[in-house]
């Protein structure tokens, strides 16, 4: 075989394989959902559903599930991901987040007749529900308490319920993440008798717009 004949064969060979790299780079990966212990993937424009363990056909495993950041894994690399992020993973399992800064967005599914989705206050883990008619994001005493909010130095004063008037304690919240969204000093109420989700209401919601395309709200940072 000649020089020229074997140059030949090792561009032919490096051309091939960096078509096998770009292809493997370019799997772009949406975190879609996460409902409890089961995440919503679309890989490639397929969705997978994974409970931690659970691994895709193309070889990305839920490793685990924190709050509103999910932990992916790909040969021996992990790496974080947030709900609503877009992902793209290399053929060492590296990933880079493509969600720009300046378009703070949260995209919120359907459960039932309501729109939950995971959140965090204070970088305390939680669970929203998007009540429109809510004055404040309200949450319960006992989970006030786990948080370690010192809500008693609130302003104290009533509001109207379902069941009726009840006390609140008035306070801020340092910070409330939901997506990529996330807002400082925010308005909030500590209610002795709500039990449950936290509501995500308008003292938030007010600096967001809110559309819905299909069944997903999407709310962006104004």
């Amino acid at each position: 075989m000649t020089v020229k004949k074997i140059k030949l064969s090792l561009v032919s060979i490096l051309f091939v394989f960096l078509i096998e790299i770009h292809f493997v780079s370019a799997l772009n990966v949406v975190v879609m959902a996460i409902f409890g212990e089961m995440v919503i993937l679309k890989v490639d424009g397929t969705k997978h559903k994974l409970r931690v363990g659970d691994k895709t056909p193309e070889g990305i495993t839920l490793a685990e599930i924190d709050g509103d950041t999910i932990i992916l894994k790909q040969g021996n690399k992990k790496s974080r991901h947030k709900l609503g992020g877009q992902v793209s993973f290399g053929v060492e399992g590296s990933s880079r987040s493509k969600t720009a800064k300046k378009n703070q967005v949260a995209k919120i599914w359907p459960q039932g007749d309501m729109y939950v989705t995971h959140g965090s206050i204070n970088k305390f883990a939680v669970t929203f529900m998007v009540d429109t008619g809510a004055t404040w994001i309200a949450l319960g005493v006992p989970l006030a308490k786990r948080m370690g909010l010192n809500y008693s130095q609130g302003t104290p004063g009533f509001a109207g319920t379902a069941s009726g008037t009840t006390p609140i304690y008035k306070i801020k919240l340092n910070t409330v993440k939901v997506g990529d969204i996330t807002m400082h000093n925010v308005e909030a109420a500590v209610i002795p008798n709500l039990s449950g989700h936290v509501l995500l209401g308008n003292s938030f919601l007010k600096h967001c717009e809110m559309t819905r395309t299909k069944q997903v709200m999407i709310l962006k940072k104004k």
